[in-house]
């Protein structure tokens, strides 16, 4: 092991991560439709994603779960706990916010059905190992993506406040416990040729599964073939706030044989975050 992954592994062994019990309290009728910036493809990126979750944050628990015996390390075990509760805590706000989408005549019943479907699917056929890999790889996402939401104030311009604090406080959660599943993994299974090729495999169907249920969305809206929302979204991903060209080297350190979450240390990020709440306590 060099210095930087010495480094890394104690950055990651060093961290705390707790349970919070949020209180985000919608006022339903102050939220409008297109909360970010009155952006369509922005608002129904984002309650795309926020699909993902519920049942993506218990795959994510399971097959960390699934691998807990394999691990010795007592404070990994104790960041494992803590990943548990916080994934816990992230699909059930997001349930509450997926419920609320429905305000506007969205089939979120059909798509959480789908999604639980195909996480029954994937937990009856796929190997543990493959599944503790997937985790791996949308850990990954999830981080450098939430790095954009704490660090680029372009990133969240315009949202609606109530919807801006619950994604922020989930970019914070997401860098938080970054490492613990890969830590998880390096120990429990090791494979450096496992982890890449599925990285490329979720690069996609990730990708697709969320323009899929985007599509849905501004399909139900009549927006789905629109230019002028196409061309924000090119705006979007390329220009401002340039989501892929912010965080492509990021995504591309994954490949890396010497690779780990914190090689990037954004640890000031969660301070001073934590200074500004008054509003989450430990479970």
């Amino acid at each position: 092991m060099n210095s930087k992954q010495q480094k890394a592994q104690a950055i990651s062994s060093s961290m705390e991560i707790p349970g919070r019990k949020m209180e985000f309290e919608f006022e339903l009728d102050d939220i409008p439709k297109y909360w970010y910036g009155d952006d369509v493809f922005k608002s129904t990126f984002m309650n795309a994603l926020s699909c993902l979750f519920p049942e993506g944050e218990r795959m994510f628990m399971d097959a960390v779960r699934d691998h807990q015996h394999k691990i010795s390390d007592p404070q990994l075990l104790q960041q494992i706990k803590g990943f548990i509760k916080q994934e816990a805590i992230h699909g059930h706000e997001h349930a509450q916010y997926n419920d609320f989408l429905k305000k506007w005549n969205y089939p979120i019943d059909k798509i959480m059905s789908f999604e639980k479907k195909e996480k029954i699917w994937m937990k009856k056929w796929l190997p543990r190992k493959h599944r503790l890999a997937i985790t791996c790889a949308l850990e990954h996402f999830t981080a450098i993506m939430a790095h954009q939401i704490l660090t680029n104030p372009e990133s969240t311009e315009g949202m609606h406040p109530q919807f801006k604090e619950m994604w922020r406080w989930h970019a914070v959660e997401e860098t938080e416990h970054k490492a613990v599943a890969y830590d998880v993994y390096q120990q429990a299974v090791g494979s450096y040729w496992l982890r890449v090729i599925t990285m490329i495999n979720i690069t996609v169907l990730f990708c697709l599964r969320t323009s899929i249920i985007q599509a849905i969305f501004l399909w139900k809206d009549g927006q789905l073939f629109n230019p002028k929302v196409w061309w924000k979204g090119f705006q979007f991903y390329f220009l401002k706030p340039g989501l892929v060209p912010t965080i492509f080297r990021d995504y591309l350190d994954y490949f890396r044989r010497d690779f780990h979450p914190w090689d990037h240390d954004n640890r000031e990020l969660l301070g001073k975050w934590e200074e500004e709440q008054q509003k989450y306590k430990i479970v």
